[in-house]
């Protein structure tokens, strides 16, 4: 199994994106191919397509399918297992931004509380202003991605849709 070109040049764009986002270069790499995969593959199919050890390509579908990003089919009658990717970028999206707050803004926050306790306890002012700022911060976006985990794809794609006038509305006021 060969990439053609709009393969390759998506697993590259894919996985450097990836790893400026703290993903592994090799999970973003295997769920570009994935993505522009027309069937569910083995692993043996991307350890070759991509040119990657087995080990690399377990990991990043073991961590793929922690994200709901690649689902795991069996056939009858094959021992191997297939994976095929999440294929409405809208889920996609949702599944990413869902996990991304579980990860990180969520800890973020938690952090960010203590120390803003930590900052009162001990009278300074400046760090309270500033832990305030970036606690409401983190709030509001943690709080946009649970309506947004809980909203349909279409009600999502026509609230970005609207974003850009809403935010025009809003300047006007």
């Amino acid at each position: 199994m060969v990439l053609d070109d709009v393969q390759k040049a998506f697993v590259e764009q894919w996985g450097e994106m990836g790893a400026r986002w703290g993903v592994s270069r090799s999970m973003a790499a295997v769920h570009a191919f994935l993505y522009l995969s027309e069937e569910a593959l083995s692993a043996d199919d991307l350890c070759e397509a991509l040119s990657m050890a087995r080990s690399n390509v377990s990991t990043a579908l073991k961590e793929l399918e922690g994200w709901e990003l690649v689902f795991r089919e069996s056939r009858m009658g094959d021992r191997k297992s297939y994976y095929r990717v999440q294929a409405d970028v809208w889920e996609m999206a949702r599944a990413i931004m869902k996990e991304r707050k579980r990860r990180e803004a969520e800890g973020a926050l938690r952090t960010v509380g203590e120390c803003l306790e930590k900052a009162r306890k001990v009278r300074n002012e400046f760090q309270e202003g500033r832990l305030e700022a970036m606690q409401e911060i983190l709030q509001l976006g943690c709080s946009f991605a649970d309506k947004a985990a809980s909203c349909p794809p279409s009600l999502i794609k026509k609230a970005l849709k609207m974003g850009g006038k809403v935010l025009d509305w809003v300047a006007r006021k």
